[in-house]
C-alpha cells in the first residue's frame, strides 16, 4: 500500500518489526486484497504503539479502519496493556475523528518528530481492566 509515500517503512525494517510484533499486527483484505492494517508493538511495560495504520484509498468510508482500530485494541486489552499510544499528522482531520471515536485524546505535539518538516501529534488511549 501506497499510503505512507516517503514515510513508509522499508522491508528490512519491516521484517524486524514482524519478527519482534507480527503476532499483533491486524489486517484487512477484500477479495483477496489488501485494505488496510494496524502495526501494533505491545511492551512488557504496559504500554503498545500503533507504529502504522493505514486504509488503501479504494476501501476508505466503507468502516474498515474502524473495524482495525477495534481489533487492534482488543489485542492490546487481551495482552494486559494499559495504553495505546498512536502519533497523526497534525491536520489530518480524518484520523483525528477515527481516532477519537474510539477512544483516544491527545496528549503531546512534537514539532519534529520523524525529522525537519514533520510534526506528529501523540495520541492515547487508555485501556481500564
Amino acid at each position: 500500500m501506497a499510503e505512507f509515500e516517503h514515510l513508509a517503512y522499508p522491508y528490512f525494517v519491516l521484517r524486524q518489526l514482524f519478527e519482534l510484533h507480527g503476532a499483533n499486527w491486524t489486517v484487512a483484505e477484500d477479495g483477496g486484497e489488501v485494505c488496510g492494517y494496524v502495526l501494533t508493538a505491545i511492551g512488557g511495560d504496559g504500554t503498545a504503539w500503533f507504529l502504522g495504520f493505514a486504509v488503501a484509498a479504494g476501501c476508505r468510508g466503507r468502516g474498515y479502519g474502524r473495524a482495525l482500530l477495534e481489533a487492534a485494541l482488543a489485542q492490546c486489552r487481551r495482552a494486559r496493556a494499559e495504553q495505546v499510544f498512536v502519533t497523526v499528522k497534525p491536520g489530518n482531520r480524518s484520523a483525528y475523528h477515527l481516532y477519537k471515536e474510539v477512544g483516544f485524546v491527545w496528549v503531546d505535539h512534537e514539532g519534529t518528530y520523524f525529522g525537519p518538516d514533520e510534526p506528529r501529534d501523540v495520541l492515547v488511549h487508555k485501556i481500564y481492566h
